[in-house]
């Protein structure tokens, strides 16, 4: 069985953010006093503080994108019902989802992994996670999705790994799992003899030892078993 990480690995998160903030700055920009890149970087900030309180379950799914919205507009002394916070969230929602792109590596990866049982192990609600499968057109390849918003649950937890294990029937050594955080993804994997493979990306430089790695998707096939 190999499971994968979503945002990052599959789905090139980042550049569907970026996008998705742009169209936002330009509809939004005459509330805001700063210029592109910084609106930028303070919503990602935003993003993530109330995304990982989401993860914690200190707010729900909606919440969360709520409170962002509230949080940013905030930073003009501007307050917001939660109606119109959720308005304007799906504003960003809207373009954000039109720019969801798998990596180019992606589906021949898939494709070549035919003869293999795939799943997802995501930090996200599972909802808009499979989502993303059906819109980047790679549902069809997972028999499993196991996400934090509906176990309850969050990497690096290492009992989100344990219950998608113990999901599919298998123990965790009879498993992969690919990830492009080495710390929320492939440590917290690896603890509980989970096989992980670091996805990096970013061609990050670290010394670590006992760490398998990959550069690019297209590398996987030279680590995994030549049987299922």
């Amino acid at each position: 069985m190999i499971f994968f990480d979503l945002d990052g690995t599959l789905l090139d998160h980042k550049r569907s953010e970026f996008l998705g903030v742009k169209a936002f700055y330009v509809e939004y920009k005459n509330y805001f006093r700063i210029e592109e890149k910084k609106f930028y970087k303070l919503w990602c900030q935003i993003s993530d503080k109330y995304f990982n309180k989401y993860l914690k379950g200190e707010l729900t799914f909606t919440q969360h994108r709520i409170e962002r919205i509230k949080k940013l507009f905030n930073y003009s002394n501007i307050k917001l019902s939660d109606e119109d916070a959720m308005t304007a969230f799906k504003r960003y929602l809207i373009n954000y989802e039109n720019s969801w792109m798998p990596f180019d590596d992606v589906i021949p990866c898939l494709q070549e992994l035919s003869k293999y049982k795939l799943g997802i192990i995501s930090n996200g609600d599972l909802v808009q996670q499979l989502l993303k499968l059906e819109r980047m057109g790679i549902k069809q390849y997972f028999t499993d999705v196991i996400t934090a918003g509906e176990i309850g649950i969050a990497k690096p937890n290492i009992k989100l790994f344990a219950i998608a294990c113990k999901r599919v029937n298998k123990h965790p050594q009879e498993c992969y799992y690919i990830g492009d955080d080495l710390y929320t993804d492939i440590f917290p994997c690896n603890q509980i003899g989970l096989n992980g493979i670091w996805l990096n990306r970013k061609c990050e430089s670290v010394s670590i030892d006992k760490i398998k790695m990959i550069y690019s998707l297209d590398d996987l096939k030279n680590i995994l078993p030549h049987e299922d």
